[in-house]
């Protein structure tokens, strides 16, 4: 079964260079930004199957993003990290924000791995 092709967008570059290597060492195709207009302009170039979002980011921020996405007609699995657990409620309570799995800061490598297999299976 082939694995989904991801897109990571964060602003911080050391946690997106690490997320990076260690899900294209897991054999994961994978593209890294470091923010939402990156994200969108890619997003146009290419097609994938999971976005993974931070929720804070300067500019553009995680919540923009997702909602400039879902007007897209692409199907895509959105994944938010976020450090504030409190986010999932509101995020959800929104019809435009939905998403499929949230994930807290720092992340475990496990879990995550897990919510992709998840994916896969869909």
């Amino acid at each position: 079964m082939a694995k989904p092709s991801l897109l990571l967008v964060d602003d911080d570059k050391n946690t997106l260079d690490g997320l990076v290597r260690i899900l294209q060492c897991e054999g994961y195709p994978v593209s890294g930004v470091l923010s939402g207009y990156d994200a969108l302009k890619l997003l146009f170039k290419k097609k994938f199957d999971v976005m993974i979002t931070d929720l804070n980011m300067p500019g553009m921020d995680g919540l923009t993003l997702i909602h400039e996405v879902r007007k897209g007609k692409e199907p895509i699995a959105i994944v938010i990290v976020t450090a504030n657990s409190s986010v999932k409620t509101s995020v959800n309570g929104e019809g435009n924000w939905e998403c499929d799995y949230f994930l807290k800061k720092p992340v475990n490598i496990r879990e995550l791995k897990a919510i992709l297999e998840k994916l896969c299976i869909c």
